[in-house]
């Protein structure tokens, strides 16, 4: 089994190519975007993404490595369907929120809790997941009202 630091590196790692890709891709949706309510919540959630993946990365890096990490293939398909001018907001909206549980969605829970010689990235962390919740709330409750 990996090492604590080694767990922690990769995750950051994966974190921040994730993070800056799904900011591209809410980047690419907003020109596109035809509800201005929803333009206005995305702009702040992909804010979020770069700081996120900002952060990410300069942690990364105080540990004492580099990002390497790409984006998943099935986050690439899944950006490249929130950056398609072709395909509704609502359907965007839909594929997007399908990701996640219903119930409260704690990205990082399990890998928080496994930290225990780390504090400052295991808060850096936990931080970041209640952005998460944030964000993906959000989005519930504009789908609701958008009625899609």
């Amino acid at each position: 089994m990996p090492s604590e630091q080694a767990r922690i590196v990769a995750l950051l790692d994966e974190l921040q190519a994730a993070e800056s890709a799904g900011a591209e891709a809410l980047s690419r949706w907003i020109t596109s975007c035809r509800e201005p309510a929803l333009r206005g919540g995305l702009r702040l959630i992909a804010a979020r993404d770069e700081s996120h993946a900002a952060l990410a990365e300069l942690r990364l890096r105080a540990l004492g490595a580099a990002p390497s990490a790409r984006a998943s293939r099935a986050l690439v398909t899944l950006c490249g369907t929130l950056s398609a001018s072709d395909v509704s907001d609502r359907s965007k909206l839909a594929v997007l929120l399908a990701r996640f549980p219903e119930q409260l969605y704690d990205p990082f829970a399990e890998l928080v809790r496994q930290i225990a010689t780390d504090d400052e990235t295991r808060v850096l962390l936990e931080t970041i997941g209640d952005d998460e919740r944030v964000s993906i709330r959000w989005l519930r409750t504009i789908r609701a009202a958008l009625g899609a």
